[in-house]
């Protein structure tokens, strides 16, 4: 049985966390770019959100590739943020996977509404930046988001190709089939 004395006589603190600091202004703006990307509108009768990199991807290639140049602007704040090198090859994974996967037709619309790697990369950004030194100038950074966008780009350009490629191999198989 316990005795309301004994609560009395313990001493309980409460956990002190310390105050969120407000975003900086480039940070504000790529987590509502991301936000935009990602979760811009509800979709009715479920908890699910869906953003304009979904709608992008209804436009055959040109809006995955269009995504994508969005995504990498996210990766360009990580990098001027100093985000470990480690977390910055999974956000690059992150643009790759849904650039290559969006390619796809219907399969990849479906994938990018499903995948919300812009609020992912920018839930990194925030989780892993580093607070204790001020953030890269674009001029330190240039290079580097150059090599990053010219690597997404082609390997954007690349699965457009091989997914226009295939769908014309399979055309030509079936109509070749049935005629």
């Amino acid at each position: 049985m316990h005795n309301l004395g004994d609560v009395a006589d313990k001493v309980i603190i409460p956990e002190v966390l310390p105050p969120e600091r407000p975003l900086t202004p480039d940070l504000e703006a790529l987590r509502r770019v991301a936000v935009l990307l990602d979760e811009a509108v509800a979709i009715p009768g479920t908890r699910r959100r869906v953003g304009l990199d979904a709608a992008l991807g209804l436009v055959p290639w040109l809006g995955d590739l269009a995504g994508a140049a969005m995504g990498a602007w996210i990766l360009a704040g990580a990098l001027r943020h100093r985000v470990p090198k480690r977390k910055i090859g999974r956000m690059v994974a992150n643009v790759l996977v849904d650039l290559v996967i969006g390619a796809i037709p219907v399969a990849g619309d479906v994938f990018d509404a499903l995948f919300p790697q812009n609020v992912g990369n920018v839930k990194l950004l925030l989780e892993h930046r580093d607070t204790t030194r001020p953030p890269r100038s674009y001029k330190e950074i240039g290079l580097v988001v150059t090599a990053i966008v010219a690597i997404v780009m082609g390997t954007g350009l690349a699965a457009v190709a091989g997914v226009a490629w295939l769908m014309w191999q399979a055309a030509a198989y079936l109509l070749g089939a049935t005629g």
